[in-house]
């Protein structure tokens, strides 16, 4: 999964500019309800303001008149240096990043230095759950060991039984030797999703959550 698929693009984003006023950005957070928005100037991505970090300077310098404090630039409350990400870099490599950084999104940027557009906690979500077909099918968990052949055995049974198998991961179980593997299957009852699990553990596999 690569960035550039999962991008919210420039031209639906609310963006501010470098020489927008602090009550212009207020404005366009409170219009659109946003926690927080990206500062460009021209095609460039200059970094991004977020309302909370307004609202805490406007206290701290306490006897400052909101009018006028909301008529200076926004440029001194724009938290700049983010890691921009390569439309080309992968989605799991990101979520990494912008988990790592705490930060409300990750800019993307092209080869030139163009602004593209942002990826957000929400986007990378949203990847994930197409990637693992959230909403489609049951899920099943099975516990196979980690030798050659396997995996191969589980998906004999689904493919005897006639089962869509949406999606599958494997993953560590943490315990030595044993792998987790995470399905969605098709089917059309709790009675028929029953009778997979009878058949999957005659062959010798462990069923069990995650």
């Amino acid at each position: 999964m690569l960035v550039k698929n999962h991008i919210l693009p420039k031209n639906l984003l609310t963006l501010l500019s470098v020489e927008d006023t602090v009550k212009t950005a207020l404005d366009k957070m409170e219009e659109g309800d946003f926690l927080s928005l990206p500062v460009v100037e021209g095609d460039k991505f200059v970094g991004y303001i977020m309302k909370a970090e307004i609202y805490e300077k406007f206290y701290h310098e306490g006897d400052c008149n909101r009018e006028e404090f909301e008529k200076q630039s926004i440029e001194k409350f724009v938290e700049t240096g983010i890691k921009a990400l390569d439309p080309n870099d992968g989605i799991d490599e990101a979520s990494i990043a912008i988990e790592k950084l705490n930060i409300p999104f990750l800019p993307a940027i092209d080869a030139d230095g163009n602004f593209l557009g942002i990826l957000t906690h929400a986007s990378i979500f949203k990847a994930f759950s197409d990637l693992f077909n959230l909403g489609k099918g049951r899920q099943l968990i099975v516990y196979i060991f980690n030798i050659p052949g396997q995996l191969s055995r589980l998906l004999n049974v689904f493919r005897k039984e006639g089962i869509n198998v949406p999606s599958m991961v494997v993953m560590d179980a943490k315990v030595m030797g044993i792998l987790k593997v995470q399905c969605r299957v098709e089917v059309a009852s709790n009675k028929e999703f029953e009778e997979l699990i009878s058949k999957v553990e005659k062959e010798g596999f462990k069923t069990g959550e995650l």
